[in-house]
């Protein structure tokens, strides 16, 4: 097992990741519990395969939300608030989020809200969710305005993630999640390089049981981001990389027709030519990062969505500010915080991105 440590509201909270640590959630939730209810919250898709276990281990009652992105709303909020009020939960209650990073967020969210703040412990069942949407503590939920536009920062006590669940996963989520450790290895090149070029060739084509070191070294970096800004004021701004133009993708299909980690890879893309255009990359380095993202390939094609469906979206972006929104672009070593993008030059690096092909290679784009 390896554990991760994450600042939180009380402290330090424990990453624990390793195969086989599903059955031992008892044993690694106890003090988390120490006599406290808890309650389960999942999904359709998850609550058949591990969140009626996970509940039976924890002698708790389980909530199943339908399942995927469109659901991520204010109802669900109000259906686990009111779930859990009518068993009695109390403001000392644990709830466990058990699946996605829909999940994880909605149920993330429903906690910091209900009784005006309940502890909540994550336990990620997709690789995009183990390596990013389960960690670090920002919850929340869509509007039709856009993406993540209400939520709250309200960090899990304890994250609990077993690499063998990703044996369920088809190979499309998989890869959707891979785009979040490639993002990761472009902020901290020196930590994530060597191990993403080892392991991502291997879990793109289905090999789960090579994604561990890929988990530990994102969880990794991104420990030290959120260490260093909770609250998205600074530093940590840098995990939005590829997300700007992502958000507006998913928001314009109405979260129908990406995947977030489909919608993050085009977006890396888009902040590689930006990047390369402003001298910040090399062609040699950029063209090497789009091979990387071509193993996440087929990625839904953008040739059916205009630029002035998705510029909407982008401009209510919840990062802007004082009128603009600030772009996140990857340079040699790292990145580059609140770089300005303008209207005409983000929509002519979209419409070079619509006339690659969706299954790669993406090296015409440089």
């Amino acid at each position: 097992m390896i554990t991760v440590s994450f600042a939180c509201d009380d402290g330090v909270a424990p990453y624990r990741i390793g195969e086989g640590l599903l059955p031992e959630i008892a044993g690694l939730l106890a003090e988390d519990l120490n006599g406290r209810r808890a309650f389960v919250v999942t999904d359709t898709n998850v609550g058949p395969l591990y969140g009626e276990e996970i509940a039976g281990r924890l002698e708790a009652p389980c909530l199943q939300l339908p399942a995927g992105e469109e659901h991520k709303r204010w109802r669900s909020v109000e259906r686990i608030a009111q779930w859990l009020l009518a068993h009695d939960a109390e403001r000392g209650s644990l709830l466990v989020a058990v699946g996605g990073g829909v999940v994880t967020d909605i149920a993330g969210f429903a906690a910091a809200v209900t009784l005006r703040g309940l502890p909540w412990v994550a336990v990620p069942t997709t690789l995009l969710g183990m390596v990013d949407a389960a960690l670090g503590g920002k919850t929340g939920i869509d509007l039709d305005e856009g993406k993540n536009l209400v939520g709250a920062f309200w960090a899990p006590r304890a994250i609990v993630a077993d690499p063998l669940v990703l044996a369920t996963l088809d190979r499309r989520q998989l890869r959707a999640g891979l785009a979040e450790v490639v993002k990761s290895a472009m902020i901290a090149p020196s930590s994530l390089e060597h191990i993403l070029d080892s392991h991502l060739a291997p879990v793109a084509a289905g090999d789960p049981l090579q994604a561990q070191e890929l988990v530990a070294g994102c969880a990794r970096v991104k420990s030290e981001i959120v260490g260093l800004d909770a609250r998205e004021s600074g530093p940590r701004q840098a995990l939005n990389l590829g997300h700007t133009l992502a958000h507006g993708l998913e928001a314009a299909t109405s979260y129908a027709g990406f995947l977030h980690g489909e919608a993050v890879a085009w977006g890396l893309l888009a902040v590689l030519r930006l990047a390369r255009d402003r001298g910040l990359l090399s062609t040699a380095d950029a063209l090497a990062w789009a091979d990387r993202i071509r193993f996440l390939a087929p990625l839904p094609a953008l040739s059916g969505l205009g630029w002035d469906e998705v510029a909407p979206y982008i401009a209510r972006d919840k990062k802007r500010e004082r009128g603009r929104v600030g772009w996140v672009l990857p340079r040699l070593g790292g990145v580059v915080l609140d770089v300005a993008v303008s209207g005409p030059e983000a929509a002519a690096v979209y419409a070079q991105l619509q006339s690659l092909p969706a299954d790669g290679p993406f090296t015409a784009l440089f």
